[in-house]
């Protein structure tokens, strides 16, 4: 599992697109196999598509069980447009019966 991960892309013209962008990188940090639980976004100013942005998601805390992430898009000047924080449960280990 990787701790953080960071991109640079471009805003896109959707009408979910800073949860389009945030969502699966929140998803990657996560790992491989791992389920969401829960995904809370919170939206700061408007950003028209186009717009230069960076994406940011890490690994808060993990369990056994569970990964808790957060994740932010920013302007590449650092303004926050959204922010968001997410639990994912992790795969169930494969048992080797024999």
């Amino acid at each position: 599992m990787t701790d953080t991960l960071s991109r640079q892309t471009v805003l896109p013209d959707a009408p979910a697109a800073a949860a389009s962008l945030i969502e699966p990188l929140l998803a990657q940090v996560a790992g491989a196999g791992s389920e969401p639980v829960s995904i809370t976004l919170d939206y700061g100013p408007v950003a028209a598509a186009g717009t230069a942005v960076t994406v940011e998601a890490g690994v808060e805390r993990a369990t056994r069980t569970l990964v808790f992430a957060y994740g932010r898009l920013l302007t590449l000047e650092g303004q926050v447009l959204a922010a968001g924080s997410a639990v994912f449960r992790k795969p169930a280990p494969i048992i080797n019966a024999g």
